[in-house]
């Protein structure tokens, strides 16, 4: 997991994007972004280490986006339009980390466990997944 982290930070910042590693939040405290100040905060203490990877994808996804605000990653399903954009972003970033690495998966299931990618947004996954590999 350590490897996808490493490439997504190097992806922010080859963006210019800065981001702090903190692990002293609570572990229920969600990672967020802030494109007015070019900076994203990840709390390498949540709950479910597992999801790093897609959390810290998801607010390169509001950067890339240049969503306004602070936004907050949340796992709940009732996502307003930004929200969604930035999970399509991050699932696109995962992706491209698959590709580049020679990290494919058997199928969008597997590709969905190893990254953290919530369930509610297995169809946009599966319609991504076939996208990238499934020609």
């Amino acid at each position: 997991m350590d490897e996808v982290i490493e490439y997504l930070l190097n992806f922010a910042l080859s963006k210019g994007y800065g981001f702090i590693l903190t692990d002293k939040l609570k572990s229920t405290t969600p990672s967020c972004a802030n494109p007015q100040q070019n900076k994203i905060i990840i709390n390498t203490n949540w709950k479910n280490k597992n999801e790093l990877p897609f959390q810290i994808a998801h607010e390169i996804g509001h950067m890339l986006n240049g969503d306004e605000g602070v936004l907050y990653y949340s796992s709940y399903a009732s996502h307003s339009k930004i929200e969604n954009n930035a999970d399509n972003k991050a699932i696109d970033l995962l992706l491209s980390y698959c590709v580049d690495m020679d990290k494919t998966t058997n199928n969008y299931s597997n590709f969905m466990y190893y990254y953290g990618i919530p369930d509610y947004l297995e169809q946009n996954v599966r319609r991504r997944y076939a996208d990238y590999f499934n020609h």
